[in-house]
């Protein structure tokens, strides 16, 4: 790849990147506060059911 091709590609990626950064800035805090709480609760949520069953060595018996 041509230095010059890369060196286009690379400013336009950057431009769409900077453009994204700008949008989510406007974001009012409220929603993004949301977000970011719904996300960490599915992560938590795909973390408990990725990790195995425990299993507990002592059963309660019946008297």
């Amino acid at each position: 790849m041509l230095p010059s091709t890369h060196l286009a590609l690379y400013e336009a990626r950057a431009a769409e990147l900077r453009k994204e950064a700008a949008d989510y800035a406007l974001i009012p805090r409220d929603r993004r506060r949301i977000r970011t709480q719904v996300g960490l609760k599915l992560v938590e949520l795909g973390t408990r059911l990725a990790q195995p069953p425990a299993h507990h060595r002592h059963r309660a018996r019946i008297a």
